[in-house]
């Protein structure tokens, strides 16, 4: 019998890691409470059109929020993540909370989004694996709560499949419906029917999707890297070219935090490669 993949091979090779009940019962329910308190918004606010329209959201908001900062250290989390990329992992700061959030279409959340182009498909003096980790708060039944993605795509995407996205992205933009999700024909996408506590961590070059939702979700999102330039320059994006985001640097206290964690990444190594 094979033996099964570590972590880290299998974050290299399919570009993401299931971490069922990453958080208990207690710290769901307690996080669940506090994002309904930020956004003001409870389960009998859920309105399926808005969820449509992406529903409410707060980039960077573990980030910005010193209630929230202790998840960015949270012992499991930062154990699997060690375990996934090595111990030199950092916080890259790419952080957001969402409440009835529902909005679909495949898509990549790397600064360079397109395959093959772009200084994040440059490897050669280090390889892309800035993850994206999304923490979910609520049961599948009660929101039909789906994360799909492509395993994968990470490091390559087959003509047909690119043809196939292009195609659905045409017909959504031509009639004006970004809400639509079709079913795909020339790719082989993976669902995670998320439950409190769940975790995914995936690779930020990995196409992926969330799900039309019917009742009230609930969600959590942060980014770590290795130390290297991919992880710098990915933190610069979110902080330097994408403005109406509203990211700011960290605050003096959450800095010294993660000065001491050793999860504050180093600035310097912002490398230039080709755009």
């Amino acid at each position: 019998m094979a033996n099964a993949r570590s972590l880290a091979q299998q974050f290299k090779e399919d570009g993401y890691v299931f971490v069922p009940g990453l958080l208990t019962s207690n710290e769901t329910d307690a996080y669940r409470k506090k994002i309904q308190e930020l956004s003001g918004l409870s389960d009998k606010d859920f309105d399926e059109k808005k969820a449509r329209r992406k529903g409410w959201s707060m980039p960077d908001g573990v980030t910005r929020q010193s209630d929230w900062w202790d998840l960015i250290f949270h012992p499991r989390l930062i154990h699997t993540l060690r375990e996934t990329l090595g111990p030199d992992v950092r916080y890259t700061q790419h952080s957001d909370l969402h409440v009835h959030h529902g909005a679909v279409g495949w898509h990549r959340d790397s600064a360079c989004r397109v395959l093959g182009v772009g200084r994040d498909w440059d490897e050669s003096h280090a390889p892309y694996q800035i993850a994206r980790v999304g923490i979910y708060l609520q049961r599948y039944a009660e929101s039909g709560s789906a994360l799909g993605i492509l395993p994968g795509t990470q490091r390559n995407q087959s003509w047909l499949s690119r043809k196939e996205l292009a195609i659905h992205g045409k017909i959504r933009d031509f009639f004006k419906r970004p809400d639509w999700l079709f079913p795909l024909i020339f790719s082989r996408p993976l669902w995670f029917k998320t439950e409190p506590g769940d975790c995914l961590i995936f690779n930020q070059r990995l196409l992926h999707t969330g799900s039309h939702i019917h009742g009230p979700k609930y969600a959590i999102f942060l980014s770590y890297s290795p130390e290297n330039h991919h992880a710098v320059n990915h933190r610069s994006y979110y902080l330097n070219e994408r403005p109406e985001l509203g990211y700011h640097d960290y605050h003096p206290a959450l800095r010294e935090k993660l000065s001491q964690a050793g999860l504050l990444l180093n600035e310097s190594l912002r490398g230039k490669t080709s755009s």
